[in-house]
């Protein structure tokens, strides 16, 4: 990975996921997940880039058996300290994971292939050892929010200045790419500027969690196991 995440940005993400605009993202970006996951209780899911175990709180919420794993000590830190030893830790590589194949009944990367030199070997990574079932979760380069964060970026840089963002269309290519006959689906959450969420949280429940190239996050997932299935099925 390019960008190696320090104490203080670990800091600064907590801080942000307390606000009441972090709350309300990580709540819908939960919710997208685990629609899209249709995961169950009971599942051994490994999060790749699991930063401050703010995705994993929401999946032990869910009753899955979790593994997380950073590159940065100092996000696995902030992640212990968040989810204690409900669920395994590792200091890892996204493009080298110390995992046997199929070790995982499903690999999440949310949030982190934007800081991944390497993209294509990070998604082979995640299939090697997921049982065929891999969730992602990006930045949208088109939305509102991105252009925004790009603008301020000029004048302020920080840590997303580092980022790629994506568009739905690049993500499905780089899948292509690695898995020509997966089976993607994918929705997308917060479509509206976030200073306009309290006032018009209704409108903004009915353009997400849907098929909108718009959200600025957006959720995939990506199933080797229901292309087989579609495949038997129409033979």
């Amino acid at each position: 990975m390019d960008v190696l995440f320090n104490e203080k940005i670990a800091r600064s993400y907590d801080r942000w996921a307390e606000t009441p605009r972090g709350r309300k993202a990580y709540e819908m970006e939960g919710e997208l997940v685990l629609q899209l996951g249709k995961l169950t209780s009971g599942d051994k899911l490994l999060e790749v880039g699991s930063g401050t175990g703010l995705h994993l709180e929401i999946f032990l919420k869910a009753g899955l058996n979790v593994v997380g794993v950073d590159i940065s000590p100092f996000m696995l830190q902030a992640s212990r300290k968040r989810v204690g030893f409900k669920g395994g830790l590792c200091l890892a590589d996204a493009l080298n994971l110390p995992f046997q194949e199929r070790s995982f009944d499903i690999v999440a990367m949310l949030t982190t292939l934007e800081f991944i030199s390497d993209p294509v070997r990070a998604v082979q990574e995640a299939f090697r050892v997921s049982r065929g079932l891999v969730l992602l979760g990006v930045l949208n380069k088109y939305s509102f929010l991105a252009i925004t964060r790009r603008f301020k970026g000029i004048f302020r840089p920080n840590i997303l200045s580092q980022a790629r963002f994506y568009s739905i269309w690049e993500l499905q290519k780089l899948i292509r790419a690695v898995c020509p006959e997966a089976a993607i689906q994918w929705a997308s959450i917060l479509v509206l500027p976030m200073s306009w969420q309290r006032t018009l949280t209704r409108l903004e429940r009915r353009l997400s969690l849907r098929r909108n190239p718009l959200g600025a996050f957006l959720g995939l997932r990506v199933s080797l196991m229901e292309a087989c299935d579609a495949d038997i099925r129409s033979g």
